[in-house]
């Protein structure tokens, strides 16, 4: 059961992380058009600071856990 839950877990990430992906594309060429809206703007960010807090934790995960 323990198997199936990180399994599930790591298919939710790899979706998140991919749907964010677009979406930040979308995002970078709505940019280019208009100006974002605040909402906009916001999530572009957010977006871009998840990424490097994924990309910290790999690391950690690889260079210290392990």
């Amino acid at each position: 059961m323990i198997i199936f839950v990180e399994i599930l877990r790591a298919v939710a990430s790899t979706l998140l992380v991919l749907s964010s992906a677009f979406y930040l594309r979308h995002l970078e060429k709505t940019k280019k058009q208009r100006k974002l809206s605040t909402l906009e703007f916001t999530m572009y960010i957010i977006i871009q600071i998840a990424y490097i807090f994924i990309a910290i934790s790999l690391l950690i995960s690889v260079f210290i856990i392990n």
